[in-house]
């Protein structure tokens, strides 16, 4: 089974993620695309909606997709965890995955946790943001949502899901900020 994971805060998830796992399932040749929310992301110091809210809302968001499991792995750490333990973890069952990216974390990358180790480990998928160059041995999901989770935060501009959900994502957020 082909395999690909799809970490982050997704504090909150918004349409940018939608159209990243939708182009995933449309380019890869993968059986299974795996989300993975952070605990708490290790390069942040602080989440603001809590680690079973956005399980729940992703959950929510892709139970219409055949593909796409939400997987509570890190949250069910209780810490920070990075990614080459994600990694890890599911390695020893399917194989080398896929890991996507989104484009602004290339900068970082190379401070990533074993980071040499983990380039061995996956074939790096990264998802197109603003004019960030993808480099060439990596694979290019090509996105056209501009929506950050950052930007949500600061002025609670839509995030471009489903109605329901939607509603649910911005009351939690004005109760919570």
């Amino acid at each position: 089974m082909k395999l690909a994971l799809y970490g982050g805060s997704f504090d909150p998830p918004h349409a940018g993620h939608v159209a990243v796992v939708t182009e995933a399932l449309r380019v890869l040749p993968i059986d299974r695309l795996v989300i993975v929310p952070a605990w708490r992301n290790p390069f942040k110091p602080s989440i603001t909606a809590s680690a079973s809210a956005r399980y729940r809302w992703l959950e929510e968001i892709f139970s219409p997709y055949e593909k796409v499991n939400v997987s509570d792995f890190e949250i069910a750490q209780g810490r920070s965890v990075y990614t080459i333990e994600t990694v890890k973890h599911y390695a020893q069952q399917y194989g080398k995955p896929y890991l996507i990216i989104g484009a602004d974390n290339l900068e970082k990358l190379p401070s990533w946790h074993a980071f040499d180790e983990l380039n061995t480990m996956v074939h790096w998928v990264v998802a197109t943001r603003e004019k960030t160059p993808i480099p060439e041995n990596m694979i290019r999901l090509t996105t056209r949502v501009s929506i950050s989770s950052t930007d949500f935060r600061s002025s609670f501009i839509p995030l471009g899901l489903e109605p329901d959900i939607e509603n649910k994502i911005i009351t939690y957020y004005k109760e919570h900020l």
